[in-house]
């Protein structure tokens, strides 16, 4: 991981500034762009992730669908540190799936954020998985900004390919 603390390249001023427009091909579950005075942050958040992600990768948005939330620490172990669950409040889940097709493929992108607002931060985070395999070195506290996201799946994808590409010439 390059940032230890987890807060750089976290969303700040500046990605409030842009706005995120889906192409029409596009299947999603929210709107395409922010036209309604209003509308979440959080979808703006997830039209950013798939715009940016595909820029990234020179890749076609397909697919976005965003859900959110609120669990307890008994029905999310995967959030929570206690191994038997703990007495926090409602924890408040926040998920955006992403499919993107490159060449040859098709990438599966989620990004999940999570946070309980009476324990301090104890239970805040965010975590990132590609194609169904959890990317454990970029569980952050605080999340990245939709470009830099873009740029760590990027990362990650390339990564991947060139291991399954060393795997297969031995």
């Amino acid at each position: 991981m390059l940032d230890p603390t987890g807060k750089i390249n976290q969303i700040d001023r500046f990605d409030y500034c842009r706005s995120y427009v889906l192409p029409g091909a596009v299947e999603t579950n929210i709107p395409r762009d922010r036209s309604q005075l209003g509308s979440y942050g959080a979808h703006e958040y997830a039209r950013g992730l798939l715009i940016e992600t595909a820029q990234q990768l020179g890749a076609r948005p397909d697919q976005l669908y965003y859900t959110d939330d609120e669990s307890t620490c008994a029905e999310r172990w995967d959030i929570c540190r206690d191994p038997g669950g703990c007495a926090a409040g409602p924890i408040t889940l926040s998920v955006v799936a992403l499919q993107l097709a490159v060449p040859l493929d098709t990438i599966r992108v989620t990004v999940m954020w999570f946070r309980s607002l009476d324990d301090g931060g104890r239970h805040e985070g965010w975590r990132l998985s590609l194609d169904g395999w959890p990317v454990p070195e970029q569980d952050r506290t605080y999340p990245p900004s939709p470009r830099a996201t873009g740029a760590l799946v990027a990362r990650q994808h390339h990564a991947a390919a060139e291991a399954r590409l060393r795997a297969a010439t031995r």
